[in-house]
């Protein structure tokens, strides 16, 4: 359990809760919210503090759901220093979807994960390029998502049985990949002249 429990309030002009102190709780395995605090620093935000991210995290024991993390709003949380991203995301056809309230649409986290975010140029990243097609396939090969949207079915089954699948499967980093020509960021619709 946690050993910090008293509220701890603090001014605006307070210095913000660090990293160690959150992790005193969320480091804990029991924790509801638990963050591997190794596999943390690790990370490509490992020295980054928690409420960089986290900023309504102002108290201990702080307010539950933080707002900062809500759907809506992590691509306003991640493009505190990712900006340009953020902007060109927003234009995109999943940022379009965030903007007009659709649950399901993906935001900067469901690519590139939350506390462990490794670099896109490691094998172990989401989106590095061998991992692209399943990070794509959580939401284009899942039935209810793929219904509910009226996304075309059966994307990434035709694209791993295609040549640059099936150099994917075989090993290859450098085989185009649903990113290599939808893009990354700046995807739009199929409809629109600029795609």
């Amino acid at each position: 359990a946690c050993a910090l429990s008293a509220p701890r309030a603090f001014a605006e002009e307070a210095e913000p809760i660090d990293s160690e102190t959150c992790l005193a709780c969320h480091g804990d395995p029991s924790a509801k919210w638990f963050v591997d605090p190794q596999r943390f620093a690790a990370s490509v935000h490992g020295a980054v503090g928690c409420t960089s991210c986290h900023a309504d995290a102002i108290q201990i024991p702080h307010e539950l759901p933080l707002t900062s993390i809500s759907q809506a709003q992590i691509p306003l949380t991640c493009g505190q220093c990712h900006g340009e991203v953020q902007e060109t995301f927003m234009r995109s056809v999943h940022g379009q979807a965030v903007l007009s309230g659709r649950r399901h649409a993906p935001v900067c986290t469901d690519c590139h994960g939350e506390h462990y975010i490794a670099p896109v140029k490691e094998p172990t990243a989401r989106v590095f390029a061998s991992h692209i097609p399943e990070t794509c396939g959580r939401c284009h090969a899942a039935e209810r998502i793929i219904t509910k949207y009226q996304l075309p079915a059966h994307v990434v089954e035709t694209y791993m049985g295609s040549f640059h699948g099936l150099a994917l499967q075989l090993g290859s980093v450098t085989a185009a990949n649903c990113a290599s020509c939808h893009g990354a960021h700046d995807i739009l619709p199929v409809d629109d002249p600029r795609s």
